[in-house]
């Protein structure tokens, strides 16, 4: 692949229908690469400058939508010229942001203290989705990881496009909702995560005060096993979801009812993004967030190899994928910086906290460097044509 690394290029949105967009979303601006062969990318001139965005996603009608985690939302019909859009949020700091797969004037967005935002008019006004209020377990969303960056945030909302008004949604620190009447009811998704989490403790104190392992595990578990980072819907097979958890990878067969655990060794188990790609498989990748040398006490970052891993089918089984890869870095790979396309082939897509983005072509046998130099990537998204 060859990319203009030093070289940012004008916003052109006249492209091929086979053409690809990536939105790489860091903590002081945007950027857009574009490719028609997704071998040569170019990267266009940085946008919103000095704003830290989280996410980008496309409508259907072409209108672009960005989160940032300082000034709300802003949207560009070209890509080019932004504002910010941010009338009826109560909340500046913006996580997610989601195009209804139903209706394209409708957007959603996820912000810090755990609200969620609905726009039924393209992003030109917003109004707060109050039925998350009646939540299961809502009273419980007072937690906040002190040595995390989330804390307490609605940081992933899902459109399922096999079914209208069904919505999914990660509460950091209290894991999956669904919702089948466009947010006005929601349900919990736990079953199967906390029964598999692998968690190990030692007794501690004596006498009345002893607690035993049991007891520190279930302590333990009540905040971590709920700690959801990321959902990825299949993209060929109705209900089927992964997700990707403080204590592994799991799937589930039923919208989220019931979750088995598919995730790869227990040195590899945990991270922050997923992405799936369709074929007559599901093909998930996922990036471990503990690799080599790291402290794994509450210290996610990878050190030394990076790596990706791969399930061909399902998650029955996983490789490890490095060729392209460096093997010296110290960085990590956050929650919304890893994507993929929906062309025939599909690519996939993943951005560091130390500015490089990478991609294969090849179903994730080699990686190339798309992008480099760039601040702390936050969130790399496709953007449909």
């Amino acid at each position: 692949m060859n990319t203009n690394f030093n070289k940012p290029v004008d916003i052109i949105f006249a492209m091929k229908d086979d053409s690809t967009r990536i939105g790489i979303s860091t903590v002081d601006g945007a950027y857009i690469l574009t490719s028609e062969d997704r071998v040569s990318w170019n990267m266009t001139q940085p946008v919103l400058k000095g704003e830290s965005v989280n996410f980008m996603v496309a409508s259907p009608t072409g209108r672009l939508f960005a989160s940032t985690l300082s000034d709300g939302m802003f949207l560009s019909d070209d890509g080019k010229n932004w504002k910010r859009s941010s009338r009826g949020l109560t909340v500046n700091k913006v996580w997610s942001v989601e195009q209804d797969a139903h209706d394209e004037a409708t957007v959603y967005a996820g912000t810090q203290y755990g609200h969620m935002f609905r726009s039924h008019n393209s992003g030109n006004s917003w109004e707060e989705v109050t039925g998350l209020y009646e939540a299961p377990h809502r009273n419980e969303w007072g937690i906040d990881w002190g040595f995390g960056t989330t804390g307490l945030t609605v940081h992933t909302i899902k459109s399922d496009p096999n079914r209208k008004g069904r919505l999914y949604l990660i509460a950091a620190g209290n894991g999956a909702y669904r919702s089948d009447d466009s947010g006005n009811t929601w349900e919990s998704l736990r079953k199967g995560i906390v029964e598999s989490c692998p968690v190990s403790f030692k007794d501690e104190g004596s006498g009345k005060d002893k607690k035993t392992a049991a007891d520190l595990r279930k302590e333990h578990l009540q905040s971590v096993h709920v700690c959801a980072h990321k959902l990825a819907l299949s993209p060929s097979k109705k209900d089927v979801v992964y997700q990707q958890n403080h204590c592994g990878v799991y799937s589930t067969k039923n919208a989220g009812d019931k979750w088995d655990d598919i995730s790869p060794t227990n040195e590899t188990r945990h991270g922050f993004g997923i992405t799936v790609t369709r074929g007559s498989n599901d093909t998930i990748f996922t990036i471990p967030a503990y690799q080599t040398g790291c402290n794994m006490k509450h210290n996610s970052c990878i050190q030394g190899q990076l790596s990706v891993m791969r399930s061909k089918d399902e998650g029955n089984t996983w490789e490890q994928l490095t060729s392209g890869l460096p093997n010296n870095v110290h960085n990590c790979v956050l929650r919304d910086s890893v994507t993929s396309d929906d062309l025939k082939n599909p690519g996939v897509y993943f951005g560091t906290t130390t500015g490089e983005v990478y991609a294969s072509t090849d179903d994730g046998n080699t990686w190339t460097a798309i992008a480099k130099n760039l601040g702390r990537i936050q969130g790399v998204s496709y953007l449909r044509n």
